[in-house]
């Protein structure tokens, strides 16, 4: 294969890689700790994703030396800092989670 067509796989599979994290996050929230959110789900989804790649672009930098040495598979070989992602949307998806003062979801 080109160096084209392999360099255009690695940047879909960093895009699936920072969807999952941010679904993922959206469904710890949503879920697992029953956490109403702007939007539900769908919201809190977008919101993760927001902050994977925000938190995947920043924290990579300062996180990239103690990533490596801990999990080098994470960090670099997948195309996305996972640890940075992780971080990145969680920190979003609480904000928008205080934002909405803490509110639990309503049983229905």
């Amino acid at each position: 294969m080109s160096q084209e067509i392999l360099d255009f796989l690695i940047l879909l599979q960093s895009i699936g890689i920072y969807l999952a994290i941010g679904a993922v996050v959206a469904w710890i929230f949503y879920y697992m700790k029953v956490r109403d959110l702007f939007g539900g789900y769908i919201g809190g989804f977008v919101v993760g994703v927001i902050g994977a790649l925000i938190g995947g672009f920043i924290l990579d930098k300062l996180l990239y030396d103690i990533a490596v040495k801990i999990l080098a598979f994470l960090a670099r070989d997948a195309g996305v800092n996972i640890i940075a992602g992780f971080i990145g949307a969680y920190a979003a998806v609480f904000i928008m989670n205080r934002l909405n003062h803490d509110k639990e979801r309503k049983k229905y």
